[in-house]
């Protein structure tokens, strides 16, 4: 698949940033947290499930709640690269280009694409809307990437700045952040497991013949109306 000038750029600009963030993870012990924080937000905030809100509180602790949020989003960003060209790659083969056909894919993007800058800002903002459906419908939709990425830029950055203050202006010890940061596991794997089984729910549901949900008298009345004939 062939990139294109602003792919090459990105790309370009991702290369300075994993140099630059290597670097100072060797050379400048004081930043090394930072850089850490950088790698580490790539695939927290990609298909890995990986809380990031504890790390920013921790970090906004020791560093500047700015900074904090800078090397957060930069990583970030590079996630929003990742699952960009890999789900448009994935959507090549045969067997997923048929999802395009269901109503359910077309009524996903239908909705999505009614305001689809503001759903994706709006779902990387605020932590109760699963972003991972907005992570997929971009992509699969062709919504422009620089669009998504400024989208996501303008909702995730406010969100590692508030967490980052919120470590900065409270004293919250590492056994707090570390119940944060299983509470946050739990919650993520509670709602995927909730998901996996309401989509097997459905599935069972539509395997179920329409007869069994028949009223009984009808299907008396039907027996009598049989009969009489």
């Amino acid at each position: 698949m062939e990139m294109s000038k602003g792919w090459k750029a990105f790309l370009g600009a991702a290369a300075g940033l994993f140099t630059i963030a290597g670097a100072a993870a060797l050379l400048l012990p004081q930043y090394r947290d930072l850089s850490l924080l950088f790698f580490y937000s790539i695939p927290a905030n990609s298909f890995v499930p990986f809380p990031h809100e504890p790390a920013l509180v921790y970090l906004g602790r020791s560093y500047h709640p700015v900074a904090v949020a800078i090397a957060a989003v930069a990583g970030t960003l590079i996630a929003c690269f990742v699952d960009y060209r890999a789900i448009n790659f994935a959507f090549q083969n045969a067997r997923i280009k048929r999802t395009r056909e269901s109503d359910v894919y077309k009524g996903a993007v239908h909705y999505f694409m009614k305001a689809p800058f503001f759903a994706i800002w709006f779902a990387a903002l605020v932590p109760f809307i699963p972003f991972y459906i907005f992570r997929i419908l971009s992509p699969a939709s062709g919504y422009p990437f620089q669009r998504y990425l400024v989208a996501v830029f303008l909702g995730r950055f406010p969100r590692y700045l508030l967490f980052a203050v919120i470590g900065n202006l409270l004293n919250l010890t590492n056994l707090m952040l570390a119940g944060g940061a299983v509470f946050f596991i739990c919650v993520l794997l509670g709602s995927r497991v909730k998901a996996a089984f309401a989509a097997r729910h459905r599935r069972v549901e539509q395997t179920v013949p329409v007869e069994r949900f028949a009223p009984k008298d009808l299907a008396l009345d039907e027996k009598t109306a049989v009969a009489s004939d």
